[in-house]
């Protein structure tokens, strides 16, 4: 850890300044400089508490934000609160016998000031600057971080077949430096992302086991972002015999990734399992039953139950599930050209939708929501600000260089870039993977039995994001699919990952589960031919006709597994706002499909199912939105001729 003098500080913060086109010096551009000397004090201090120097030079870039293109001063001038904070650091230098400031006395100055950007910044991370303070005045500069060799071994239920690469290994032994060695459980059967869930056994230098925790490796900024949000909406609100954060994310500065340990109460001879691979071996029945009697009424008390109306249009909390409306290649231009398309608010869906390969589009005031430095890709999202409705109407934008640094949550001013790819053709390349045996560019596509055809999801789901609906918003979990959701001793559940948790429409987290249910319990059963889709869409529409389910001895292995469903619409029935209103929940389920249906990790037999059920769905929105019905939904219901809503 080197000992670097104020001279070497002030260029990298002349230079930060510079780029946020701010032109003057303040101690967020000195903050920033300290952060960018990588394996210093600073960088190495917020690596220690879990946090990615990267991840806080956002923040700050974001609570500062980015000035105006026109200059309207010569030179770079020191703020007054610099100058209080390079005083302050100057008085700790000379106490020290020194002439020259240095990193250590810089920060300890920002942190003992407590007034300035950095450190409220800090504060809302979750940091203790007096702890920080104390930390930068022990930690020795010339001492790197150095931990023994921690030695991993994996269980008898570990899948060998499945490595763990290097990255994760790197990771886990930075989480479980000090102990003497680990033990891989087995894998979690988590969702189609990247992320990786493991049980994970530490054991001691005495070689005694301590409890096992769910272990969730992940792209750095996810791993920050989730600890984050289950700091504000999670730790509160969970009940008390669950799966907890209770340590700092494990954040090295050298690696792209981070990990998350989840804790929770068990015994020692059986820890969680994820629902999936528990439910190979229970009924349907008593998988719903399950979920009505354990999963709901457990979390539910502070989570689903706070139900609050919600009137909301749907795109606001659907629309994120959709492909990037647009994949640019950037392509900058001097001036447009006439003709040229700029997007901007408000957002017209129906020109964008018309835009074809290689045009040329200039995209206005959106906000940069993710960057994806490993494929030089950024995402930017309808509005400003990080709510959930500005998630919305993604565009993605292939990035060759940027002139200047682009930070999670700046407002872009203008980008241009040539079309590489539309929503539209992501989910028709989607769907012809799955090898459809009807022309899929049709305005129906064939029902099942007793239905002769349904609205071909792909020509009609646009018409769905302007619905407006009566609903209800509580805390959801976001993400709730079977390999989220662990059954532990006594069958008690837990939940685990929370990277989408929020305040949000109730129904979401059960549509999302109902998705999950039919990929992995019913489609299993049915197979993977379009024929066995068409067989699992039947017994969706029998539980949207609430008809009785089939009973007696003779039902087959099929109508057994729909028992879970049955089940999980009760729980969603008493989650409806208006009783009976199910175009409330059809119009999540049918954005939830189109979703699941894009997962090229999901099998092919349950994807054939997806594309059919966001058919089915809309088509009930249709059915139940029809004038004279009794469920409301406000405002807009879908034309039978294509995707855009009528009056």
């Amino acid at each position: 850890m080197s000992n670097v003098p104020l001279r070497d500080i002030l260029i990298h913060a002349r230079q930060e300044s510079s780029r946020m086109r701010h032109f003057y010096l303040g101690v967020e551009h000195l903050f920033i400089a300290l952060l960018e000397i990588r394996s210093g004090l600073t960088s190495s201090l917020m690596q220690d508490h879990g946090l990615t120097p990267d991840y806080v030079i956002d923040a700050v870039r974001r609570r500062t934000g980015k000035g105006a293109r026109a200059r309207l001063w010569a030179g770079m001038p020191n703020t007054p609160r610099a100058d209080v904070v390079l005083g302050i650091a100057h008085d700790l230098a000379l106490e020290a016998g020194r002439d020259e400031i240095t990193e250590r006395d810089l920060l300890l100055a920002i942190l003992e000031e407590r007034d300035s950007i950095p450190t409220r910044v800090l504060v809302q991370l979750g940091l203790d600057l007096d702890q920080l303070m104390q930390e930068a005045n022990r930690r020795q500069l010339d001492s790197g971080i150095t931990t023994a060799y921690l030695d991993i071994v994996f269980g008898p239920d570990y899948d060998t077949s499945a490595p763990l690469s290097e990255d994760a290994l790197f990771i886990l032994r930075r989480m479980f430096h000090g102990y003497n060695r680990i033990r891989v459980e087995r894998r979690l059967n988590g969702g189609y992302s990247s992320a990786l869930l493991v049980i994970v056994t530490p054991i001691t230098v005495d070689n005694l086991e301590e409890a096992s925790v769910v272990v969730k490796i992940d792209r750095a900024d996810a791993i920050l972002d989730e600890a984050k949000r289950y700091e504000q909406h999670v730790r509160t609100t969970l009940p008390p015999l669950t799966a907890r954060i209770e340590d700092r994310p494990t954040a090295p500065e050298t690696s792209a990734h981070a990990g998350l340990k989840y804790t929770f109460v068990t015994d020692r001879d059986s820890g969680p399992r994820d629902l999936r691979s528990v439910a190979a071996s229970w009924s349907g029945e008593k998988l719903g039953r399950w979920l009505q009697e354990q999963l709901y009424p457990y979390f539910g008390q502070t989570w689903w139950s706070q139900r609050r109306p919600y009137r909301f249009e749907a795109w606001k909390e659907y629309d994120w599930l959709l492909p990037p409306l647009l994949t640019l290649e950037m392509t900058p231009v001097k001036s447009l050209p006439p003709g040229a398309v700029v997007i901007r608010e408000p957002l017209r869906r129906a020109r964008i939708n018309q835009i074809d390969y290689g045009e040329l589009v200039a995209v206005e005031n959106f906000t940069v929501h993710k960057i994806y430095e490993d494929r030089r890709e950024i995402a930017l999202t309808h509005g400003r600000g990080s709510s959930a409705d500005k998630q919305a109407y993604q565009i993605n934008v292939k990035m060759a260089e940027m002139e200047e640094p682009v930070y999670r949550g700046e407002t872009i001013d203008l980008i241009t870039g040539k079309v590489y790819k539309t929503r539209a053709e992501t989910l028709q390349l989607a769907t012809r993977a799955l090898s459809p045996n009807f022309d899929v560019t049709a305005p129906t596509i064939p029902g099942p039995a007793g239905m002769e055809r349904l609205p071909n999801p792909l020509l009609h789901y646009d018409g769905l994001l302007d619905i407006t609906l009566n609903g209800s918003v509580s805390k959801i979990h976001g993400d709730l699919h079977m390999g989220n959701i662990l059954v532990g001793p006594n069958e008690n559940p837990f939940l685990v990952d929370f990277a989408h948790t929020r305040d949000g429409h109730t129904l979401s987290d059960w549509a999302m589960l109902e998705v999950s249910l039919l990929s992995e319990v019913i489609m299993p059963i049915a197979g993977e031919s379009w024929a066995a889709a068409y067989g699992a869409l039947e017994g969706v529409v029998t539980l949207n006709a609430r008809l009785p389910r089939p009973d007696g001895l003779y039902r087959n292995k099929l109508d057994k597994a729909f028992d879970a469903l049955a089940c999980l619409r009760e729980i969603v029935a008493e989650c409806l706002q208006t009783p009976g209103g199910w175009i409330e929940y059809y119009v999540p389920l049918a954005f939830c499909a189109l979703r699941a249906m894009t997962w090229e990790t999901m099998p092919l037999g349950p994807r054939r199912l997806m594309f059919l059920l966001a058919a089915l769905s809309i088509h009930e929105t249709r059915q139940t939105g029809k004038p004279g019905s009794s469920e409301t939904h406000a405002d807009h219901s879908l034309s039978d001729s294509g995707g855009s809503p009528t009056p």
